[in-house]
């Protein structure tokens, strides 16, 4: 039987055994790195967004909670109309909470904020809500 130190200097079978130590000594790393990536994982939630309102929604938008700044249009193009529902898929929310921005065809603004704590949530939108129409 060969000794380590034989293996190691390079005897028959140094490489593969260099390499199949290196393998083995990365699988710890490895695994410890995707069950970190697992348990920081943001939640992922589906909103479905309801107009129960007389006006027509043309854009919609998420927003941090705290900022003003707007993702792309998810609508892209779809137009909500009274009694229609639009369902958002796969929203991480890094808090727990989410803004929701509706915007109608003439430019105002409707915004709502839900709960990010389960698998999904409804917000609908109504003629009550305030609307910011820039003035």
């Amino acid at each position: 039987m060969r000794d380590l130190r034989t293996i190691v200097s390079g005897g028959p079978g140094a490489r593969f055994m260099t390499l199949f130590l290196l393998a083995l000594a990365a699988i710890p790393a490895i695994s410890h790195a995707s069950a970190r990536r697992v348990i920081t994982a943001a939640p992922l939630i589906s909103i479905r967004v309801i107009n129960d309102s007389s006006r027509e929604i043309s854009q919609l938008y998420l927003s941090p909670v705290d900022k003003d700044a707007r993702g792309p249009d998810l609508l892209n193009g779809t137009v909500l109309r009274n009694g229609d529902d639009f369902t958002i898929q796969g929203v991480t929310c890094s808090g727990n909470q989410i803004k929701i921005i509706a915007q109608d065809k003439v430019g105002c603004l409707t915004n709502g904020v839900v709960d990010c704590s389960q698998d999904s949530t409804d917000w609908t939108i109504t003629d009550d809500m305030p609307a910011d129409c820039g003035n």
